[in-house]
Formats: structure tokens, C-alpha cells, sequence
């Protein structure tokens, strides 16, 4: 991928998640924030330019450089902020430009009307990611997260092991393991390692897998989890955020969708905008008394999605302490999710502003990385891209880096999840597994040989 110019505005936990990947591959990124302590650690921090100022000011974008860049990323906290911003860099001759928002009801049914007068070529919708990140780990029961590739061909799924089963018996290279998934990495304590033949799996780790949908659920089965028929969820705050999820959730056949919300006016607006399609509840889920009075500890999955971080947490860890199978906090703040794998009572986090990065990252890498999955706090990805090789090459002689997964080739509709013999064709779809520090060897690896 040849190197862009890229201004972004905002140093926000996105707009620094965002310009660190890009200036790790060399694209030639500044960043733009009013707050001067923000530009100081981004610059001590990566190769970047930065300027401190107003983002939605036309001489501040000109002397960041907006009106010659190939893209313009507008991720401030403040909608109204993206959107302006929008407006002046598309007029002083920016190529692209993406913009975030938290609440997309700003457009309401008049979008593309929007989209045409403020010039804005993608729009991240922040709250439409985060429900549609919890509608796919509520499909895939047992998974803490999961991420699909190919058109669904592929899935990478977290899963936590919580019993004795043949998976925990032996080393990984003498477990004959089901068709068509591979264990990409573990996490054990916090610590991120792609595993050898030799490494053994134990009760309390997560495991990254890789494969096809089969293949995973076979896996699961294996690892000893049960299949889950009748679901209910709850979801606890008619946030933007909340709404999204509950409304998501709703149209999943076989789930029962119950939503809460402390604020009584709140709750019978959202009801009357259902219109009968889930089951809204006025209360607060921080009172013991609502738990058992609604039956909380009988929900398959919790949902916390209130506006206040903490909250979502102590409510996720409340609704376990009363028998929720799962719990979910979605958590916007920066710092929390860094410690998730300490937290208890809280079997996963959403975070919105992961979700947005990932989503402007797939944009940025259109037409050479098709896919990307930030994981593990930023610790891996996950890729997916068409390779360049100048003759078939044998996976065990591709020279792949430590801490690198080769998890599934895909070649029209044919999937498979490869072995060492496994043979990689020019024009094949790669999805690989990968720590940080090895991804730019891996692209140039597999794209000039």
C-alpha cells in the first residue's frame, strides 16, 4: 500500500488508536487538538506531526494540511464537531473524509441529503457498531467476542475455558482437534502468547480461535459448552447505545429482549417506538429489589449500556452475583478496557471507540487490507488481504515472523485452515493472526515475494 497523507482531528482514544497503526505503516499522519498535553505524548509517542488547534477552523486545517490530504478522519467527542469539520475539508480539497458519530439520530431519515451538503464520504456510526459487536456474541453463545472475515466464510472467536475437558489433557500438538479451526493465540493472566505444539491449555485461559463456523462450534463443544436454546437478554440503559443493541437483538429469532431503564419518561418513549417488538421495564437495575423482582439471574445474557462506565460495570457484576450466565458492559471511557481480564464479574466489554477505529481502519486499508480486528487491547489484529506471490509457496516455507498465525486461506468459496504442506496461491484471500510488532513485516512478506 503506497503511503497516504492523512490529517486527523481529535487525539481522543480513537484518534490516537488510529494515528499510532498508521504511522507504525508509514503513512504520513498529523494530528490536530486543541489540547497541547494530548499533542505532546502523541508525538513523543509516534512518528507524527501534530498541531494544536480548532479542528472546525479553515486555517487550522490548511496549515495541518487537510486541502492536499488523501484522507481526512473527523473523530472528535463532539458530533457537531465531526460534522463541521466535514464540511471545511471537503471544501479545501481533501480527497476523502470520514466522520464519526455517537448519535446518528442527527441525521434522522434525511442521511443522504446529509451526506451530499456536508461532503463526508463515510460515516462511522458509533452506536450501530457497538450493537451490532453484541448481536454477534449473542449469536455465537459462548464466545466472549468475535470478529467475522471472508463474508462470514471465517470467524475468530475469544473463548473461555471453564472446565476439565480433552482440551485440557495434553499438549496442543497431541490434541487431535475438530476440522477446520486452529487456536491462534492464548491469554493467560493478561499475557498474549501464540501458542506451540508444546503448549498446554488450562482451566481460566482464553483461547483466540480461527477457522470455520463449524469447525469453532465443534470446538466449543469439545471445550465442554452446552447448547443454549431458549435466550432471553437484558439490557440495562436506553442509551443511543442501548437503544441500538436493544433494537438489534430484536429482530434475532428464538430471543426474548428485555430492556431497562430508571428514567420512567425514557422508558415509555422507547416503548412506544418498539411498538410490542421487545419488553421495556422501568426500574434500576443498581437496586437488589429489581433484580429479583424482574428476574435478572434468569437471562442468559446482561447488557449494561447506560452512559456512566462504572455503572455498567457494577451492574454487570451485580447481575452475576444473581446468576446471569453472561455479562456485557459496554465501556466509551479510555483506561478501563485495558483491565478487563481483572475485572470480575464482567465476562466482556464493548468498547465503541475500538469499534470505531477498526471501522475507519478497514476503510483506510480498502484495496490491501480488506479487514482488520484490533484484540486484546491492541495487543494483535487480526488481517485479512489478497496476497502477492510470484509462485505457489508452501505455508512452512512462507518465512512467517514470531508471533504470527497463518489462520484460514480462502480461494472462491473453498476455505481451509492450513497446515505446515498447505499450499498459498497468488490472488489468495489470507486471514492471519498477528502480534503488533509483526504486522509490517507480514504485509511485506506476503505482498512483494
Amino acid at each position: 500500500m503506497n503511503p497516504l497523507k492523512i490529517v486527523i482531528v481529535g487525539a481522543g482514544e480513537v484518534g490516537q488508536h488510529i494515528a499510532g497503526i498508521l504511522s507504525r505503516e508509514q503513512h504520513a499522519v498529523t494530528i490536530v487538538d486543541p489540547d497541547p498535553a494530548k499533542a505532546r505524548k502523541l508525538a513523543e509517542s509516534f512518528d507524527l506531526q501534530t498541531y494544536r488547534g480548532d479542528g472546525t477552523r479553515a486555517d487550522v486545517l490548511m496549515d495541518a494540511g487537510a486541502s492536499t490530504a488523501d484522507l481526512v478522519v473527523a473523530v472528535a467527542d463532539d458530533d457537531h464537531v465531526n460534522l463541521l469539520t466535514s464540511v471545511i475539508a471537503k471544501r479545501l480539497g481533501a480527497r476523502r473524509v470520514i466522520v464519526r458519530l455517537k448519535d446518528t439520530r442527527i441525521l434522522e431519515s434525511y442521511r443522504y441529503f446529509y451526506k451530499d451538503t456536508l461532503g463526508f464520504d463515510i460515516e462511522i456510526s458509533v452506536e450501530q457498531l457497538a450493537a451490532d459487536k453484541v448481536q454477534e456474541m449473542v449469536r455465537e453463545h459462548h464466545a466472549l467476542e468475535v470478529e467475522s472475515f471472508a463474508n462470514g466464510k471465517v470467524q475468530m472467536r475469544r473463548l473461555p475455558l471453564r472446565t476439565e475437558s480433552e482440551l485440557t489433557s495434553a499438549p496442543l500438538g497431541e490434541i487431535r482437534m475438530p476440522s477446520g479451526v486452529l487456536v491462534a493465540a492464548i491469554s493467560r493472566r493478561g499475557e498474549l502468547e501464540v501458542p506451540s505444539g508444546d503448549a498446554e491449555l488450562m482451566i481460566g485461559d482464553q483461547v483466540y480461535l480461527m477457522g470455520t463456523k463449524k469447525g469453532l462450534d465443534a470446538f466449543e463443544k469439545t471445550a465442554g459448552e452446552k447448547v443454549a436454546y431458549k435466550r432471553s437478554v437484558v439490557v440495562y440503559g436506553i442509551s443511543s447505545i442501548g437503544r441500538a443493541i436493544a433494537k438489534s437483538l430484536s429482530t434475532e429469532r428464538g430471543l426474548n429482549v428485555i430492556a431497562i431503564e430508571s428514567d420512567e419518561a425514557k422508558a415509555r418513549a422507547f416503548d412506544l417506538e418498539c411498538n410490542g417488538k421487545l419488553k421495556v421495564l422501568v426500574g434500576d437495575v443498581m437496586d437488589r429489589n429489581v433484580l429479583q423482582e424482574e428476574g435478572i439471574g434468569d437471562a442468559s445474557v446482561f447488557v449494561s449500556a447506560t452512559e456512566d462506565d462504572g455503572k455498567n460495570i457494577v451492574a454487570c457484576q451485580l447481575a452475576k452475583a444473581f446468576g446471569v450466565e453472561r455479562t456485557v458492559a459496554v465501556i466509551d471511557g479510555a483506561g478501563l478496557s485495558e483491565i478487563f481480564d481483572f475485572l470480575e464479574g464482567v465476562d466482556q466489554i464493548v468498547s465503541p471507540r475500538i469499534a470505531s477505529a477498526n471501522a475507519i481502519m478497514r476503510f483506510v486499508r480498502a484495496g490491501s487490507l480488506d479487514a482488520i480486528a484490533v484484540i486484546a487491547g491492541g495487543k494483535a489484529e487480526v488481517l485479512e488481504f489478497v496476497t502477492v506471490l510470484h509462485e505457489p509457496t508452501k505455508v512452512k516455507k512462507l518465512g512467517l515472523p514470531k508471533g504470527v498465525v497463518l489462520g484460514a486461506i480462502v480461494r472462491g468459496e473453498e476455505v481451509t485452515v492450513p497446515a505446515g504442506d498447505t499450499v498459498v496461491r497468488d490472488g489468495d484471500t489470507l486471514i492471519v493472526f498477528a502480534k503488533s510488532e509483526a504486522i509490517p513485516e507480514v504485509e511485506k512478506l506476503l505482498r512483494d515475494r
